[in-house]
């Protein structure tokens, strides 16, 4: 499996899914199908150049990938733990203020 295309396919993914979720427009749709599309096309690339490779480049292009994706979950879990610690404080203060006008019950 080529560590390139399939990284290149992983972000194109991820950009694809998060504009699909986010974003409630038809030209974003349009913009995310192609990511996918292309996603899904890198993803078929990489499976295909890894037919031709060595065991042992085989090898070693899965831990590059496993590195990058231990990248990629790391920096998510720092990511959540700042904004978070951020955020706290003013995301109670809301939920507190709607409580007090009736607008919401919320239970921690």
């Amino acid at each position: 499996m080529c560590p390139i295309c399939w990284i290149s396919g992983f972000i194109a993914a991820i950009f694809g899914g998060s504009l699909l979720a986010v974003v409630n427009h038809p030209i974003s749709w349009i913009i995310s199908g192609l990511l996918i599309v292309y996603a899904a096309y890198k993803f078929y690339e990489a499976k295909k150049k890894g037919k031709k490779m060595t065991e042992e480049i085989k090898s070693r292009n899965r831990r590059t990938i496993f590195r990058f994706i231990q990248g990629v979950v790391v920096g998510s879990v720092v990511t959540v733990v700042i904004f978070y610690s951020l955020t706290y404080k003013e995301h109670e203060r809301m939920h507190d203020l709607l409580e007090k006008h009736g607008i919401e019950k919320h239970e921690h």
